[in-house]
């Protein structure tokens, strides 16, 4: 089974950035406008937010999934490192399910027939909710910091080249720049979450690469229970 879920490992970890990045793609507003430009532009493309959406659905799984898979690849080399980055990863993206609601609320309301003003106050209410707040706070800040982890054990670990453990570190940034600084669509999907996704892919294949032995020690042989 080492050799399986070795393999299964090496699939999982780029599909979650690999969804992001196209959820970032086809995602008909963008992150600085304002609520009423959002469900307008939402409003005029319901076909993309559908697709945001089934990608949402699809992808968040495979994201925490890959957190968890990235962070188990790397344990043995940079242990502390490698279970502090996934586990804030994987907290952050399952609370991110929060940073999707309001999305799901739009495109349900728009598509019911309810106008564009009564849908911003639905959608707002839902975003500063508590839960939403806390939610939506905990996944802006929570993947920032855990990439920028993982990325650092990534380096440390030695397992692929320095630059790529760099790669991942300096995309986020790059997100963060082209989603609200200087709003930019191509920036995103190529410097930011395409940058991530390739970093996560070259780990992936080093992991394709490793023997049995280096993923995961062999199993302890089973024991018969004692009356």
């Amino acid at each position: 089974m080492r050799r399986t879920w070795r393999i299964l490992a090496a699939v999982v970890i780029p599909l979650g950035p690999l969804a992001v990045t196209f959820m970032r793609w086809v995602m008909p507003y963008w992150t600085d406008e304002s609520p009423e430009a959002g469900v307008a532009a939402i409003a005029d493309d319901l076909g993309g937010i559908a697709a945001l959406n089934w990608l949402a659905l699809f992808g968040y799984p495979f994201m925490l999934l890959g957190a968890l898979a990235l962070g188990f690849a790397l344990r043995r080399r940079v242990p502390v490192l490698a279970t502090l980055g996934s586990g804030v990863l994987f907290t952050a993206y399952a609370l991110g399910a929060m940073v999707g609601a309001s999305d799901v609320v739009a495109e349900a309301m728009l598509r019911a027939g309810y106008d564009e003003a009564s849908t911003v106050d639905v959608t707002t209410l839902v975003m500063d909710h508590p839960t939403g707040l806390v939610g939506i706070l905990a996944f802006v800040l929570g993947h920032l910091l855990g990439l920028v982890l993982l990325g650092i054990a990534v380096i440390r670990s030695g397992l692929v080249h320095w630059w790529v453990g760099a790669l991942i570190i300096v995309a986020q940034p790059v997100h963060v720049i082209s989603a609200v600084v200087v709003p930019s669509r191509a920036l995103d999907v190529i410097g930011g979450w395409g940058a991530t996704t390739l970093g996560f892919a070259i780990v992936a294949l080093a992991v394709l690469r490793m023997s049995d032995d280096e993923w995961d020690a062999p199993p302890l042989p089973r024991e018969d229970a004692t009356p």
